[in-house]
């Protein structure tokens, strides 16, 4: 009987230790990469949405980083 009531124990740890593996940071302005940076392992995308020199920079996950070329169309970039 009580191994019935441990399963459901374990069940419950393990969905929350898989649910802390996934990185969502959300989206940043849509516009142009102008910039990217990496500090350790946190990755940044600098973007201008205006083309008028008011960029933003904010976190992505690492292959959002590596999707994303400077140039390139955020969030297009992501999407492709």
């Amino acid at each position: 009987m009580r191994r019935l009531t441990l399963v459901p124990v374990l069940v419950a740890v393990a969905g929350l230790a898989f649910a802390g593996c996934a990185q969502d940071f959300g989206h940043g302005p849509e516009g142009r990469v102008t910039g990217k940076t990496k500090d350790g392992k946190k990755f940044y995308l600098v973007v201008d949405p205006t083309k008028e020199g008011k960029e933003k920079k904010f976190r992505v996950s690492k292959y959002d980083y590596h999707d994303c070329y400077r140039g390139s169309k955020y969030p297009k970039c992501i999407d492709d």
